[in-house]
């Protein structure tokens, strides 16, 4: 099941278990502000960005390695396992 735009894992997220997210793609407006990749997936009509021609992009790298934010990949592999499922 797809979980997220750019391949979080929201069943793994201590806000999601909580009750206080029901997950980017559930809802309009992230409460976190503006995601760019949630965007852009939503511009092209995608469900999450393992389905995008030019997947891995740029944008998804950044987020996918930041300093802060990142998890060293783990959500591009997991975008690639569900681009692989449609």
């Amino acid at each position: 099941m797809v979980e997220s735009r750019c391949g979080i894992l929201c069943s793994k997220c201590k806000i999601k278990k909580n009750g206080d997210c029901k997950g980017c793609s559930r809802i309009y407006k992230p409460f976190w502000g503006e995601c760019p990749i949630k965007t852009c997936c939503e511009s092209k009509d995608y469900h999450h960005c393992g389905v995008c021609k030019e997947f891995p992009c740029g944008l998804l790298r950044k987020f996918a390695h930041d300093k802060d934010q990142g998890d060293h990949g783990k959500r591009i592999s997991q975008c690639k396992a569900w681009g692989k499922n449609r």
